[in-house]
């Protein structure tokens, strides 16, 4: 079962496996790029690459963000978005940092 992540209050799934985020629309394999229908009004454009994902979040047609995910480990990883570094193991929030005028607030 996926957990999420709410932020700017999307569900955004906790893994690093495009195929975890919900339907696959279109997956091009020349450029590990994949189209996912998140929900009714939610879709995620997501390029893989050996240690991290790109991932272009749309609600409604539109981009709301863009966030990376980098791949730590088969349990961890680190998702960059915007000013917000959030690592994650086994499914879970386990640090969050913040990221303010090239000061760094580990919280």
């Amino acid at each position: 079962m996926i957990k999420y992540q709410i932020y700017k209050k999307y569900r955004l799934p906790i893994t690093i496996n495009p195929l975890n985020y919900g339907k696959l629309m279109l997956h091009l394999a020349e450029i590990n790029f994949y189209i996912i229908y998140i929900n009714s009004t939610n879709l995620a454009f997501i390029t893989k690459f050996d240690l991290y994902n790109e991932i272009k979040f749309y609600t409604k047609g539109d981009l709301i963000f863009e966030f990376k995910d980098h791949k730590i480990d088969d349990t961890s990883f680190v998702r960059s978005i915007e000013n917000n570094k959030y690592t994650f193991k086994n499914n879970k929030l386990i640090e969050v940092n913040k990221i303010i005028d090239s000061f760094k607030i580990k919280m």
